[in-house]
């Protein structure tokens, strides 16, 4: 089992944006979503090629689509006439979901920036 999860542990930004597209998907009640289509193609098309100038330019869609929708969120909260619950269900559940969104975005940058920083040389080699 743990060799399972060591050999996994490479893929887990992806395979965690992916389930993050997915509930997006779920929740937006749309059986055809071209949105959340094009995500999926994108992010397996990442896992499939491992190209890093794309997992760089993937993560900050990825990034950018996540702080538009924490400003769609406040934007909402702001715009309220009283404050009931449920936008307090609103401000957190939206909070934690795009903010973890944005944090995998930011692990998978970290992860391609990281592996084209080891092929460059540092220093006066």
């Amino acid at each position: 089992m743990y060799l399972i999860a060591k050999s996994v542990s490479k893929w887990y930004p992806e395979l965690l944006l992916i389930a993050s597209v997915i509930i997006y998907w779920v929740l937006t009640a749309m059986l055809v979503n071209p949105v959340a289509i094009s995500l999926i193609v994108l992010l397996v098309a990442q896992l499939r090629f491992k190209n890093k100038t794309f997992g760089i330019i993937l993560s900050f869609i990825f990034m950018l689509l996540s702080a538009y929708m924490m400003l769609a969120i406040f934007s909402d909260i702001v715009h309220l006439d009283f404050f009931y619950p449920r936008g307090l269900l609103m401000l957190c559940f939206g909070s934690l979901y795009f903010g973890g969104t944005a944090y995998f975005a930011f692990i998978l940058l970290k992860k391609n920036n990281n592996t084209i920083n080891e092929r460059l040389p540092i220093g006066n080699d």
